[in-house]
């Protein structure tokens, strides 16, 4: 499994609650139907406000590769004001 990590910073409380919102009533159903899904997390880090952390898995790292593109098409269409995120993506190897 291949797993997929982006970290948006930078974010006022506006953004981020509009973006964990539209995430999981519409970018979590956009993913699960990609080939290879395995899951779709988002998380807010503990610190300071004002990031916000997705974690998507596939079964491989092509699939994770396709997804991460038509994921970040969606974040650029719906929610433009946010920043580039930090990107982090690996093989799990331990699950």
């Amino acid at each position: 499994m291949y797993a997929l990590i982006r970290q948006y910073e930078g974010l006022d409380a506006e953004t981020r609650q509009t973006a964990t919102r539209k995430a999981n009533d519409e970018l979590r159903t956009i993913l699960s139907k990609a080939p290879g899904f395995v899951s779709y997390e988002l998380l807010k880090p503990e610190g300071p406000d004002g990031s916000v952390t997705s974690i998507s898995v596939f079964n491989s790292r092509a699939e994770a590769e396709a997804s991460g593109k038509l994921a970040q098409e969606w974040v650029h269409k719906n929610l433009p004001q946010m920043t580039a995120p930090r990107h982090v993506a690996g093989e799990l190897v331990a699950h």
